[in-house]
């Protein structure tokens, strides 16, 4: 199984579970003769901080959705090579002796382990984008 964190190669940490929450809503206290006041920098309302909140989980799950797919095409590509190489090994077959039949089926039954593996280890993954998907309609 692929851990969708080896993937990635940004080392971004954007997520809002990362962000500390004092830091959304601070106080400067300052002796307000000697500070500028600029434009546009004043406090802001429960609406603006809403909004805010939401463009950062829309951030994350953008984010966590090209992880799945990374992991997901990890995965498919590894399935394809596996599938390959038994292939590979069933054409070889037709030209072996009984000994080296047995140890070839073998191998091959091993090639499809490691393919329904990954079969197993997408599963989560799909599943994973399907909530996410879900959850970003609504």
């Amino acid at each position: 199984m692929v851990n969708v964190d080896d993937v990635t190669s940004d080392s971004e940490t954007d997520s809002t579970e990362e962000i500390d929450t004092h830091a959304l809503i601070t106080t400067l206290y300052s002796d307000q003769r000697k500070t500028k006041s600029e434009e546009g920098k004043g406090t802001k309302s429960k609406q603006e901080y809403t909004l805010l909140v939401n463009d950062l989980e829309k951030k994350f799950v953008k984010k966590k959705m090209k992880n799945y797919e990374k992991a997901i095409t990890v995965e498919a590509k590894h399935k394809r090579q596996t599938q390959q190489e038994m292939n590979e090994l069933q054409r070889d077959m037709k030209y072996q002796v009984d000994e080296e039949k047995a140890d070839t089926e073998s191998k091959i039954a091993m090639k499809k382990d490691a393919i329904q593996s990954s079969d197993e280890s997408i599963q989560p993954y799909e599943d994973e984008q399907k909530i996410c998907k879900k959850n970003s309609k609504n």
